[in-house]
């Protein structure tokens, strides 16, 4: 007689027929998961336009140009027939021509015309520091005149020096007797011709020459002490076409303040 225990056993073994199925079945589920693993490859590799290229409607391509149409409708502007269109009045104005130049004839150089300037500037940056003004004053050296004919400024050796206003440089030379290095810059000013001379300057510091034209407060040299001179300064001079020297700081003060 069989035991129920070792019967339940034998009875919960699968038969030989369901086994050999589910051998069979293992093959066929591998197949269908590598089609299915290779479906995916293939959805995700291939480019976006690749897979859209098989759809067979028409699809406007993203590199064709966007054409924008704007279309405005016209505007109308209704003005009643009451309106009257009022008169627009003109200003007068009288054209004025420019001031003539002034010619001037200057040895070596021939005529010069200069162009009239109201723009004035001081020779040097800093010009409240003087040590000589003009007129009368007590020899500072042997042989100095005893007259002053110009205004001395002492801002400090190599110091720019500056041109007072436009005009066209006369004369520019390193050997100007007791004035030493020397510039002369011829102006009109205001219709009147001056020339200002700028003396005593650095050797070799000179940035013009003869026949230039120079502009308010373009440097013309450096403050030196060579000529007959007894420390760095600039010596200033100012004359008219008379040739007669008059004080220049008097000059500077009453159109700069």
């Amino acid at each position: 007689m069989t035991s129920p225990s070792l019967h339940g056993r034998r009875a919960a073994r699968p038969t030989r027929s369901r086994r050999r199925l589910a051998r069979g079945a293992r093959p066929a589920l591998g197949v269908l998961a590598m089609a299915a693993a290779g479906g995916m490859m293939l959805a995700t590799s291939l480019p976006a336009l690749a897979v859209t290229a098989t759809s067979e409607e028409p699809t406007a391509s993203v590199y064709a140009p966007v054409v924008d149409e704007i279309s405005a409708k016209p505007q109308r502007l209704e003005v009643d027939e009451s309106v009257t269109a009022a008169p627009v009045a003109v200003d007068e104005y009288t054209a004025i021509a420019a001031p003539p130049p002034i010619a001037s004839s200057v040895a070596g150089l021939g005529v010069v015309e200069l162009v009239r300037t109201g723009a004035i500037v001081w020779p040097v940056i800093n010009p409240s520091r003087i040590s000589d003004g003009f007129g009368p004053r007590a020899n500072p050296c042997a042989g100095c005149s005893a007259t002053h004919d110009g205004v001395d400024f002492l801002p400090g050796v190599g110091t720019p020096v500056m041109t007072i206003a436009d005009g066209v440089v006369v004369k520019a030379t390193e050997n100007g007797g007791g004035l030493g290095v020397n510039v002369e810059v011829q102006h009109n000013i205001d219709g009147e011709l001056i020339t200002s001379s700028y003396a005593h300057l650095q050797y070799g510091s000179m940035t013009v020459s003869v026949g230039d034209q120079v502009a308010a407060g373009q440097q013309l040299g450096r403050v030196g002490t060579t000529g007959q001179s007894t420390g760095p300064h600039l010596h200033l001079e100012m004359f008219g076409t008379d040739g007669v020297r008059f004080d220049g700081m008097a000059w500077l003060h009453e159109r700069l303040g």
